[in-house]
């Protein structure tokens, strides 16, 4: 009985939705929006963020700032709608569920099962999925390296105990969903290149990247962007309505 309910539990999930990537080139007011499923890519025509950096992503929102961090303000890419916030001192690596915190400060360290603090010479993701949080590191061609937070102690998941999570990673915030036709026991970089074929990505399942490539030896910091590009990031995709007039 235990079992059957367990099945029907198991067939009745919900498949969520999978983010998209949003690239910001250089000094333009075009931004890119990517589907890693799909391998499709858009372009939104954005005026208003030229000259600005992305912070953050939240629920289709994005978190700009200005020259400064003094002027920043929410913005919507699909509807265009612009919120700006009070200019003040502003620290917002210390505000946001994102490695970025833990890196500007070297704080990387993690505890084993001999209680035993070691620290990890990689950028660090945290990400959510229904109240349980996940932690990756990795860089360049290096296997990653996944922890679920179990009772105050940090358990290394494989694929056979991801349960159909993927990771999807990037700078400045991370997202997971779960049973994502195509894409479970993964994670995803906001990496993908001109000819649009896919993002890098990570499949615990066969134990290899995608694409599969040799990767130099550059520098730490050259490792990193290669996977997470400092102007891409994951945001929630567009709604139909505005999916059927981008195209």
């Amino acid at each position: 009985m235990e079992k059957k309910a367990l099945t029907t539990a198991e067939s009745v999930r919900v498949v969520e939705k999978h983010p998209w990537v949003i690239t910001f080139p250089n000094h333009e007011d075009l931004t890119f929006l990517f589907d890693p499923l799909e391998r499709k890519r858009y372009t939104l025509n954005l005026p208003e963020l030229v000259g600005t950096d992305v912070c953050y992503s939240k629920d289709g929102w994005l978190l700009m700032r200005r020259s400064s961090l003094v002027d920043m303000f929410f913005f919507n890419p699909y509807t265009r709608e612009l919120i700006n916030l009070p200019k003040f001192d502003f620290d917002v690596a210390s505000r946001t569920m994102s490695e970025q915190a833990w890196n500007e400060h070297r704080c990387a360290y993690m505890r084993n099962d001999n209680a035993e603090w070691f620290n990890l010479p990689k950028r660090i993701y945290l990400a959510e999925q229904k109240g349980e949080l996940f932690l990756m590191y990795t860089c360049s061609s290096e296997i990653p390296m996944v922890y679920k937070l179990v009772s105050s102690n940090w358990e290394e998941i494989n694929s056979t105990t991801l349960y159909g999570v993927t990771i999807f990673a990037s700078m400045y915030s991370s997202e997971t969903r779960l049973d994502v036709l195509g894409m479970r026991n993964s994670v995803y970089f906001p990496k993908y290149g001109l000819d649009c074929k896919g993002c890098v990505s990570y499949s615990f399942d066969e134990a290899r990247y995608y694409p599969r490539k040799q990767f130099p030896k550059p520098t730490m910091w050259q490792m990193q962007k290669e996977l997470c590009p400092l102007r891409s990031l994951w945001i929630e995709p567009p709604s139909k309505d505005i999916l059927d007039v981008m195209k």
